[in-house]
């Protein structure tokens, strides 16, 4: 009758194709309504060292197979903030997928926060090749990716290109920087966040 039994191999390629496509969109709405101002921040106390726990938690689903640690270090340990928790975890989600996509099996991905003379800090650190000084600020491009093959000598992992620009996006929305930061080894992708926003977009 011409029809041929479904291929294992097709279908989960077909699967994780419509997954990415989903994903695309749904982050193109996103920057949509980030451009267009109607992204409000909720703001309410976020304690970090809780919060990061729970975006490592689900770092963790990421990639299983990986084997990768995940560390969390908050000091000092109660330390908390006043942000959108659901914008920040947006952040914080990206930066760790971005940072799983990148590590190799077994290696360990930190969370850190600490104070610094006027906001606190949140380095999202993995072992993976890094970013190239030249492609540090291009990364935050819509549809620019980190790994670039021609510097890394890495196979693409995938991305869509656009969650840097959205981590970045919210984090303006809350009047703090985005940064890759300069490291000997690996990447340290760094938040830097003031006590409160200074920055809130009306709905």
């Amino acid at each position: 009758d011409g029809v041929t039994e479904p291929d294992e191999a097709a279908l989960t390629a077909a699967l994780k194709q419509t997954e990415r496509l989903g994903k695309l969109v749904t982050y193109l709405l996103d920057l949509s309504r980030l451009e267009a101002g109607a992204a409000a921040l909720d703001v309410g106390e976020v304690r970090l060292e809780e919060f990061l726990g729970h975006v490592a938690d689900g770092a963790r689903l990421v990639r299983p197979d990986k084997n990768l640690t995940f560390a969390v270090k908050v000091a000092p340990p109660h330390l908390t903030i006043q942000a959108d928790e659901q914008r920040l975890h947006q952040v914080f989600a990206n930066l760790a997928q971005n940072a799983v996509r990148h590590s190799p099996r077994g290696e360990e991905i930190t969370f850190e926060a600490y104070v610094m003379p006027g906001g606190v800090v949140v380095d999202v650190t993995d072992q993976g090749p890094g970013i190239a000084k030249g492609d540090r600020e291009r990364v935050f491009d819509r549809f620019a990716r980190g790994n670039n093959p021609a510097h890394t000598g890495q196979i693409p992992t995938g991305g869509t290109g656009l969650g840097l620009s959205i981590v970045r996006w919210a984090v303006t929305l809350h009047g703090g920087t985005v940064a890759v930061a300069d490291t000997p080894s690996g990447c340290t992708m760094r938040v830097t966040l003031p006590p409160r926003p200074t920055t809130v977009v009306p709905a």
